[in-house]
């Protein structure tokens, strides 16, 4: 037969696209030489994990000369050929397993972490084998470089590279008996943690442990099922197939305390749809978090357990599936689970893994039944959890927080409670973290207390003049709404003036400590809470001053140089009247005069502008120092008498300390006075700072 004009050669560059960055991370690396374990009948991997190596020895059949030659190094060399129609799925010779491996490119993700890789094998009976392959001896191939010294080779068209030698290197009793032992050295970047590694292993892997005749161990330890860390972490579980409800230890319990967990249906047909007939079966769980932060796993690697994983053949296929179905709000950031679908890696259909062997091909019918058939568990589970935390809302709140059972228990009549067990349901079914829902539950007591009140005044205007109880029952309530309002009012302007505090301690600068008074005019009187600006007043207040300013400069003409600076005055509208106020330096000792004589300026400009405008609300000037006026320090009736002078003319004075001391007490009085109304918000306050760790507010 004539030789074709065309023909297909395959480069040794492949590697660059098949091996040489085929993995990100060294679990997902070292899952590929593990499940070369299990394909060759190994009960026992080993793996020792250290500083400059890792070495991974296996007890399996080992490799003769042929075997490492016709397979090991064949690069695509076909594990598992399809199969007939009616012929049995193919099983490992010994243990009668079925393989994890297909295309037989896994080995080259060895190169993802580092350059060198030795490999040395043995079959029962044999010699041994042992050779070196070297990722810049590899790349110095495609490129047409020398190996070592000497001058580059001509160039080579890529298409003719089709084979590299390894180096045989001694094997020296690398191995007792038949198995095979693989080591990396010279990595590629640093490794990541032990711990985190045996996480990642044990969560790769379903096959590991007595029950499967295959035991892993990292440094001489064997990994267990229990190292994958994550039942603890579930609320609520929906298993398929198999029971995984036995090390969720912190399950959601019924009325008799019984975990609770649902078996669903592990079977579907080719569209996705639950059928116990159906040609598609998998198994595995779902599980909800208690909260979201569970899943930030930190101690493993960084590995997040928002995800669920797709295993086939009992090694992971996919890291996560949960991606492409984000429904119901915050919800799925509480999800996470494991689904093995073996159905996807079938003998005798195609292939439906990437060549980066990390995912699944999305386009393929199968992988689509199961995205859909998940779609609908997951929009089951949303459902199902929201009616069971309907249900364990009340209780899920009174063990999170005992403050919320003190304010329940405190409700009459029996009609609130039944009202208030549904706000605390809907409050759990929001899926948020408890330092949030803290928030809710504080938020929902208020409206349920204002509803509760407004109710009560419905039901009072229908009832006779005569029944008083109702109305006394209703007063207290409002009582008790207002405290809590105004109590959290309250402790806010207290933190306020505790930063002053800080701020006139700290000896801050005069803008800055200024501006925070004219932000926070109340701290001068609390009935300036609703302080605003205008622009017109702030006009007439400017020009005043740098009237003033240009008055001084004269005078001072014939008197050489003078430094002023110009007065930091503020206009506010309060209720009821206008403010002025002027700022002196912190270390200015003014005197009274001045005060009078400066502060009576804007007061009187202020004025005439509201003449104009026939406004005949007052004017208050009020003049905020650091030092006490002259004369007033070891003089108090001195004192006493100007600020009876200055009263006259609507002008106060207040240093600095005084502002603090008054506004800090006017607050507090009104916090030790109000015991009994201030029961609900000093329980709203317990709520907000209750600590379950310390076991008190």
């Amino acid at each position: 037969m004539p030789k074709s004009k065309y023909e297909m050669s395959i480069s040794l560059n492949v590697l660059n696209h098949l091996g040489l960055n085929l993995y990100s991370n060294t679990p997902a690396v070292l899952a590929e030489v593990i499940a070369n374990a299990w394909d060759a009948d190994a009960t026992e991997v080993k793996i020792n994990f250290s500083k400059h190596a890792i070495t991974v020895a296996d007890n399996g059949v080992g490799m003769d000369l042929d075997d490492i030659n016709k397979k090991y190094l064949l690069v695509g060399y076909e594990k598992r050929p399809k199969i007939k129609k009616g012929e049995k799925p193919m099983l490992t010779p010994l243990k009668g397993r079925p393989p994890m491996g297909r295309k037989g490119i896994g080995k080259l993700s060895l190169f993802s972490i580092a350059n060198k890789i030795s490999v040395y094998s043995r079959k029962a009976g044999g010699e041994g084998e042992s050779f070196l392959m070297d990722a810049h001896k590899i790349k110095a191939v495609i490129e047409g470089e020398p190996e070592s010294g000497g001058k580059k080779t001509k160039k080579v068209n890529p298409s003719d590279i089709k084979s590299y030698e390894p180096e045989e290197i001694p094997f020296e009793g690398a191995i007792d008996g038949n198995g095979t032992l693989i080591k990396i050295t010279e990595f590629k970047k640093s490794v990541r943690a032990v711990k985190g590694l045996r996480k990642r292993i044990a969560r790769r892997f379903g096959v590991i442990g007595e029950e499967h005749g295959f035991a892993v161990l990292l440094n001489n330890e064997k990994i267990t099922y229990a190292d994958r860390d994550y039942f603890d972490k579930a609320r609520f579980l929906f298993q398929y197939g198999e029971d995984y409800s036995e090390p969720c230890v912190k399950l959601e319990k019924d009325d008799s305390g019984a975990k609770i967990y649902e078996c669903r249906k592990c079977h579907f047909d080719k569209k996705g749809n639950a059928n116990s007939g159906g040609p598609h079966k998998i198994s595995g769980w779902i599980a909800m978090a208690h909260h979201s932060n569970d899943l930030d796993d930190k101690g493993a690697d960084d590995d997040n357990l928002n995800k669920i994983t797709l295993v086939v053949r009992g090694k992971v296929a996919q890291e996560d599936i949960l991606q492409e179905h984000r429904i119901g709000g915050l919800f799925t950031k509480f999800i996470y689970g494991e689904i093995n679908a073996d159905f996807l890696d079938e003998d005798g259909k195609d292939d439906i893994a990437t060549s980066s062997r990390q995912r699944i091909n999305e386009d393929d019918e199968r992988y689509k039944a199961l995205m859909a058939f998940i779609r609908d568990e997951l929009d089951y589970i949303w459902k199902e959890t929201n009616k069971l935390k309907d249900k364990k809302g009340p209780e899920t709140a009174f063990k999170a927080n005992p403050f919320i059972k003190e304010w329940y228990d405190g409700l009459r009549p029996k009609a609130l409670k039944t009202n208030a067990r549904k706000l605390l349901g809907a409050i759990g079914r929001v899926d948020v973290d408890e330092v949030y829902k803290k928030d809710l539950y504080v938020n929902g007591i208020m409206g349920f207390e204002q509803l509760k009140m407004t109710a009560a005044l419905d039901e009072f205007a229908k009832m006779a003049d005569t029944d008083a109880s109702i109305l006394l029952s209703v007063v207290s309530d409002m009582d008790a709404i207002e405290a809590a309002r105004y109590g959290e009012i309250v402790h806010d302007r207290l933190r306020v003036v505790d930063i002053l505090q800080a701020k006139v301690e700290a000896n801050e600068k005069e803008k800055a400590l200024q501006q925070y008074i004219f932000n926070h005019l109340w701290l001068l009187s609390p009935a300036w809470e609703r302080a605003t600006s205008s622009s017109r007043m702030d006009k007439v207040i400017s020009e005043t001053a740098d009237a003033e300013m240009e008055k001084v400069v004269r005078s001072s003409g014939e008197q050489g140089e003078v430094i002023i600076s110009r007065p930091d005055i503020r206009y506010r509208m309060v209720p009821g009247g206008h403010v002025i106020v002027e700022l002196k330096r912190a270390s200015e000792i003014a005197t009274k005069r001045e005060v009078e004589t400066q502060l009576n300026k804007y007061i009187n400009a202020v004025q005439e502008k509201l003449d104009n405008m026939n406004d005949g609300d007052p004017i208050y000037g009020v003049c905020l120092v650091g030092q006490p006026l002259r004369g007033w320090k070891n003089n108090p009736r001195q004192k006493e008498k100007d600020m009876e002078s200055l009263k006259a003319y609507g002008i106060s004075v207040v240093t600095y300390d005084e502002l603090i001391d008054k506004a800090r007490d006017s607050y507090k009085e009104y916090l030790e006075q109000s015991v009994e109304i201030e029961r609900l918000r000093q329980l709203l306050d317990n709520i907000r700072t209750y600590d379950p760790q310390k076991g008190g507010a």
